[in-house]
């Protein structure tokens, strides 16, 4: 399953790394959706709406976005399955949790340690087998 992230945010970069961190089969392959192969990929969602939230590509090439990615990204993960069923089963929450945390992304990345923003960046480069950006973040 690929996970396409805000690669320009560091509050998505430290959330992606901890998906990663708990993806120990390595079923989970991040892309930031800036990437060239993203914007082909992620063709179905309208260009004005990739960055305003997280998607995934199943592995029959379905695009969810936001909250209604979760429970497939769940599933994917090590005892995740729960929580899969969970989200699903009440997607009015999990639509809304996720609507409240997009909204405070910003204020939560600004005040996210550069040290984690810099750990996330390194470690997803290292799980995508890339060297990680030299910029500012």
């Amino acid at each position: 399953m690929t996970v396409f992230y805000d690669g320009e945010c560091g509050f998505c970069k430290v959330c992606v790394a901890l998906l990663l961190l708990w993806d120990r089969s390595h079923r989970l392959r991040p892309l930031p959706i800036q990437d060239p192969e993203a914007q082909r990929l992620l063709a179905p969602v309208p260009q004005a709406e990739r960055l305003l939230s997280a998607h995934v590509r199943t592995a029959d090439g379905a695009v969810l976005s936001g909250a209604e990615g979760a429970p497939a990204l769940l599933g994917q993960l090590p005892g995740g399955r729960p929580l899969s069923a969970l989200s699903a089963a009440v997607m009015p929450v999990t639509r809304l949790t996720y609507r409240l945390v997009t909204w405070a992304r910003p204020a939560i990345g600004s005040i996210l340690p550069a040290a984690w923003c810099s750990w996330a960046t390194g470690f997803i480069a290292e799980r995508r087998g890339t060297t990680p950006p030299t910029a500012a973040l």
